[in-house]
């Protein structure tokens, strides 16, 4: 029987291990994300499956980003504690396409069939490329945006040092398309660090594998290929593209070695290291110039978006023993810009959705990291800074419930709830449905029971028989921000 176990053992790892090798791919379009639909048919699969079992049922049934490569034991990387305690990042996407206030879309860059049937906006890479002769944002100022974020909550940030356009924003040594270049040696990533570390924000690094501007008028700019033509760097349709020769291929490779390097030794310690696309330095390599630093995309699981990131994929996620962290625009309805475009100005999250989100991921066991473009000029948008006045209050009083909480499988929320319920010890934190209901199962009865806004206490009922409880709260105490319920109980569910 052992030997059974052993066997099946030896072959869910190397199903894990092969699928796993496959995710390693260029970054996707959004517009293919949002689009994108799991094969996950079961409502509740994470039941009567083993951890391992259920990472197999993952790989072979959600997005590769709803995956991981290894199941990380906290108690073996406790330089990494702050990042599942922090719970809340803020993604900076801002670079060129910035300067597009039309679109803020990078993939724009890239033509397909589909797109042009759907009436999307798509650029030549010349146009894209050239803003670089003339970008200068006067109104930089890192330090602003990373003060507002500190005081409402993020804990760290994560930048785009360079995304798939191939603009290094920073005077690299390396190539001849960055800041060094184009911008007398403007040093924005510098900048960007020294803001993190001035208001208590881990520094965190995006970095793209793919560089669409290098050898350009070698690459074809379709996403997904077409069978009877290609298009070239400018958008027209042609036969065929010079191929790429192998020192082409080398030397783009090289380039970016090269500046995640600079990245690494130029700049003191670096918490985070967010890959898109392929892995531009391997893990060993990495940890030699940086031994503390904690790897997200590429190492654990990174849903994009609302579409991967509904509550039953996070679920599962959580179920398999992954660490997770969800990647998401902070709009309204979808538009496939990451950098800032001028309908960033308009869709919107308010301060409610976030935290409502940021309580979804906790109470699900993972982070959130919301994107929040900067304009082309680097001025946040003005309602970035009424958010985080918002939210600055609500964290005075609520914290506590998004802030180290346990992430550890099984949670409450999806099983014995359906409120986002995160759980620190013996303690949940429980947001009201839309009719201010709690309502959870196989429970003890509770020892007291507060809203933790004002931390006062709230009547509740308890059944002995079915361990049921619930609590509705009257609408005279409800805001328009989540209302969060502490519930305390004697011994931990």
């Amino acid at each position: 029987m052992k030997t059974l176990q052993k066997a099946m053992f030896i072959i869910l790892f190397l199903v894990c291990a092969l699928l796993n090798a496959q995710k390693d791919k260029l970054a996707e379009d959004p517009f293919s994300v949002n689009n994108h639909e799991n094969k996950n048919s079961e409502e509740k699969p994470w039941q009567n499956r083993t951890p391992e079992e259920l990472r197999v049922w993952a790989n072979q049934n959600l997005h590769g980003k709803l995956t991981a490569k290894k199941v990380i034991i906290d108690a073996e990387h406790p330089e990494w504690g702050w990042f599942r305690k922090s719970g809340l990042g803020i993604f900076l996407h801002w670079g060129l396409p910035s300067a597009n206030a039309n679109t803020g879309d990078a993939w724009a860059i890239q033509w397909s069939e589909k797109k042009e049937k759907a009436g999307r906006y798509m650029e030549p890479a010349t146009k894209m490329f050239a803003v670089a002769d003339t970008w200068n944002p006067d109104k930089y100022d890192p330090n602003k945006w990373l003060k507002a974020a500190s005081k409402s909550g993020f804990g760290y940030a994560v930048f785009t040092t360079r995304h798939h356009d191939g603009y290094a924003l920073w005077p690299s040594k390396y190539g001849d398309w960055d800041t060094g270049d184009k911008m007398h040696g403007r040093d924005l990533v510098k900048d960007y660090v020294q803001a993190c570390r001035a208001n208590n924000i881990k520094v965190g690094f995006y970095y793209s594998g793919p560089n669409w501007h290098y050898t350009h008028k070698n690459k074809e700019f379709e996403h997904p290929k077409t069978n009877t033509y290609t298009i070239n760097y400018k958008h027209e349709k042609v036969d065929r593209i010079p191929k790429r020769t192998k020192e082409m291929i080398k030397g783009e490779r090289e380039e970016s070695r090269n500046q995640v390097k600079e990245l690494m030794n130029d700049y003191g310690p670096i918490d985070v290291m967010w890959w898109d696309g392929n892995v531009a330095v391997d893990a060993d390599e990495l940890k030699k110039m940086q031994p503390n630093i904690f790897v997200a995309r590429g190492n654990i699981a990174t849903p994009e978006g609302l579409g991967h990131g509904k509550s039953n994929n996070l679920k599962v996620v959580n179920q398999t023993n992954w660490w997770w962290e969800m990647c998401v625009k902070s709009e309204n309805t979808f538009t496939p810009n990451w950098h800032y475009g001028i309908t960033c100005e308009t869709n919107h999250w308010d301060t409610n959705k976030l935290l409502t989100e940021l309580i979804r991921c906790r109470a699900l066991g993972g982070n959130l990291l919301v994107n929040v473009p900067p304009k082309g000029n680097g001025e946040m948008m003005d309602w970035f800074y009424e958010v985080c006045n918002e939210m600055e209050s609500w964290m005075k009083h609520s914290r506590e419930a998004t802030y180290n909480v346990d992430l550890k499988a099984p949670l409450p929320t999806l099983d014995k709830t359906q409120n986002l319920t995160t759980v620190k010890g013996n303690i949940y934190y429980s947001l009201p449905d839309a009719e201010n209901k709690i309502l959870i199962d196989d429970v003890d009865k509770p020892i007291a029971v507060s809203l933790l806004r004002t931390k006062g206490g709230l009547s509740f009922n308890y059944s002995i028989k079915n361990r049921r409880l619930e609590i509705i709260l009257d609408e005279s105490v409800v805001t328009t921000l989540p209302d969060l319920v502490k519930i305390d109980f004697e011994n931990k569910q």
